[in-house]
This record gives C-alpha cells, structure tokens and sequence, in this order.
C-alpha cells in the first residue's frame, strides 16, 4: 500500500532559512501537516475519547517555537508518544533522542498494582546479563523516581491519561537515549538495586551473525530441529536462508520455529516467503482494515492476504515460540502460523499497532511511518490481542531454575505429535 501523497501549497513567503537548511515557516507548516496525518489517518483513533487522537490538543502549541528541521523530527517524535504506538515512529533520529521500542529496548515494563513492573527481560541483553529478571520493580530513571519521569515525559497536559500510556512511557524511558547510558533503579526480591547500563545502541543483543540459526534436539526418543531468526524478517535474502536451513535439515521428527527476536518486524514478502512453505494452496493469512475509508466515506474497505506454495512442502509437525520481542510482521507470522493450525507457544507479543505506512512531509522531507491499517487474525481477532495459545508469564528470562519454558513446552508438543503423525 503507498503512502499518503501530501501536496506542498503553493504559497512561498520568503523567510530567512534557518541553520538546517529550510524555513521557520515550511517547519512550522510540515508540523501543521503531521497533525492533519495523524487526525485522518491514524488506524486506531477509536483508543481515544471521542475517538481523536490527543495529539493536536496536547502539542499544537509548541508549534510556533518550532525553528529548525531537528525541531520538526523532535516534535514529530513527541506526537507519536502522544499515540502510546510504538509502531508510529520517525524515520530520521536525533543523537539524543530515546531509543526505538521495541528494537533497541531490553526490558519490557507493565504498569500493574505494584507498580512498573518488569514483565520480561530480552534475550542476549545487558539487563539480563546484569541480572535483571521479570517480577522486578523499575523505580527510578536518572535519579528520578519513576511516577515523576513518567509524568514529565507524558507532559504536564494530558488529554488522555491511563495505564497503558504510562507504561509505554516507561518503556521508552528504561530503553534509554541514544547517546547516553541509562542510570536505573530497582526493587527486585525486596532489595533496592541502582546500577549503570549502556543501551542497545552501545550494546548489541548477542546473538548469532547468520538471518537463522539452526540447533537440533533430542526430545523423548524424537529429533526436532529448532529454527530462530535473528531479527531478520525485513531482509529479503532470510527466504533464502530459511530453504537453506530447511534443505540441510536431512531426517528430523519435527520443527519448531523461534520468533522471539524479530523486535525490528519485516515486510510481507519475508513472511509469504515462510509461509508459503507450509501451505499445499492458496491461503488466506491475514485481513486488513483501512479505517479512514469508512471514515471519510461511509464505506469499509476490508481484505485478506493470501499465501500460495512455493517449493517443496514442509509436512512436519511444527510449532512456534513467540514473545514480547516478536513484533509488527512477528507477530503477523505468529498469527498466520496459529491460522494455519500450527501450536504456538510463549507469552504476550509487542502488540504492536496494525500495519504502517510511509509519510514524507512536503515542505522538509522528514519521514514517518504512521499506523494506518488493521490487521487481525482470519478469525477476526486483533493481531494486538493476539495471544499464543499455551501461554507463559515470560518468554524471553530464564525460569527460576535456568529453563526455557516456552521452548521445552513447544519441543515437548512437537516430540509428542511426530509420535502419531
């Protein structure tokens, strides 16, 4: 789907240029414009009261301080918190700006009745390397106990305030700014614990170089080969990868595919590509929603995605382990895999907001990837509320015992199923 053409006026006053090469004024106007985007075009205003978005109540008054193209792409990062979306996002980042959630982000934090609590912690991360585990308590930010670091960032005017924004703000904030590391506190097991951490911009998540990995495993007297991708689902060449992976199995009893570090989501050719693997024909996988037509026009416009078979036919048993670092086409696959009747196993995903499109505002060029359509199960269910269907606590921290409940579980399913395939 292609992006909104947003069409520059005409009119060009001449305004002295400002040090980034554009005028207050076309700033100001790209500014105007990102308001107008979100209000027509964003997938889930339906969130809201009154179903519109907070974001030009909350922020449209700092537009006339706004001087540069680097005042423009921190406004426009600030209006998509304004969303709690962790999928609408700037496609240009300021040295200084706050990590993308959840590609760059290592602790997953839940606003409940005790407060920030960690819900799980990423594999491969420094916060699970430093001991950081799910149950703990994140209280303070940079010195700042955390209810004021939320409050700040949220703003001092919120339209819209409840749970769920607080915690995105609190996830952003435990993923740090790019050029800094993060200073954290924590209540974990009773103890207060303060400790340094770099973020995941100095940091890598350690992981294996190639787009998959391959390990196999002997479980209760049956071969399961276990496939993870490394957060490779927008790169083309991971279809490749995957029939290379597939083609070197040799014997196997079963399959069981790892998505839990696919934090950067992908497209859909990648995912037809998998797919269409375990398909015998053409197969509807997903729907998709474009709100603003019913809208705007009073008519809804609705559509499935198909997969159709391409190569030699996977007939194994399979199942797929998913987690809070399965995100935007992670999650999709998760989903199109439940809707193929594979098992699925894990615990809640990113829950990422439908799909994206791509924005360049006319006057600047700064671009921004705006959620502009649903995207739900076959069944109807909405790919946010999608939850695996042997569902655990925490997919991606080791049990207390050093466990991978997630995965044990799936192997243990696959093992038993390959017995009466």
């Amino acid at each position: 789907m292609t992006g909104l053409a947003l069409v520059s006026t005409t009119y060009q006053p001449a305004y002295s240029h400002t040090y980034s090469g554009y005028t207050r004024d076309a700033v100001q106007s790209d500014a105007f414009t990102l308001l107008d985007l979100i209000d027509q075009r964003f997938a889930y205003a339906d969130r809201f009261p009154g179903r519109y978005p907070p974001t030009r109540a909350e922020l449209s008054g700092l537009i006339y301080s706004l001087n540069t193209r680097e005042d423009l792409i921190a406004f426009s990062q600030l209006a998509f918190h304004t969303l709690y979306d962790h999928h609408s996002i700037t496609s240009a980042g300021l040295c200084d700006a706050h990590a993308l959630v959840p590609s760059f982000a290592d602790l997953w934090i839940e606003k409940t009745d005790a407060g920030y609590e960690v819900a799980d912690v990423r594999q491969g991360s420094p916060a699970l390397r430093i001991g950081i585990r799910p149950g703990c308590l994140l209280t303070e930010i940079d010195g700042q106990y955390i209810d004021q670091a939320v409050a700040d960032f949220i703003g001092p005017y919120p339209t819209v305030l409840n749970d769920e924004r607080r915690a995105y703000a609190a996830r952003v904030l435990a993923a740090g700014r790019r050029d800094r590391y993060r200073r954290l506190g924590f209540i974990c097991d009773g103890m207060p614990v303060r400790m340094e951490l770099p973020n995941l911009y100095q940091a890598r998540i350690q992981r294996d170089k190639g787009l998959v990995s391959v390990e196999t495993r002997f479980v209760n007297g049956r071969t399961i080969a276990i496939i993870r991708f490394n957060d490779s689902l927008g790169l083309p060449q991971t279809v490749g990868a995957f029939d290379q992976a597939i083609a070197g199995l040799g014997y196997v009893d079963g399959l069981v595919l790892d998505l839990r570090d696919t934090a950067s989501g992908g497209n859909t050719l990648v995912a037809r590509g998998i797919l269409s693997r375990f398909v015998t024909r053409t197969t509807a996988y997903q729907r998709h929603i474009l709100p603003s037509d019913l809208r705007d026009f009073g008519v809804r416009r609705s559509w499935l995605e198909e997969v159709s078979p391409r190569g030699h036919f996977i007939d194994l048993p399979t199942a797929v382990v998913s987690g809070r670092w399965t995100a935007s086409m992670g999650e999709g696959l998760t989903v199109a895999f439940d809707a193929l009747g594979k098992a699925t196993f894990g615990s809640d995903m990113a829950g990422l907001l439908g799909g994206i499109t791509d924005h360049r505002l006319p006057e600047t060029g700064v671009m921004v990837k705006l959620t502009t359509e649903r995207l739900q199960h076959v069944d109807g269910t909405p790919r946010e509320f999608f939850q695996p269907r042997n569902l655990f606590n925490y997919a991606d921290a080791p049990g207390i015992f050093g466990g991978d409940g997630p995965m044990d579980a799936a192997l243990a399913h696959v093992a038993d199923q390959s017995a009466h395939w």
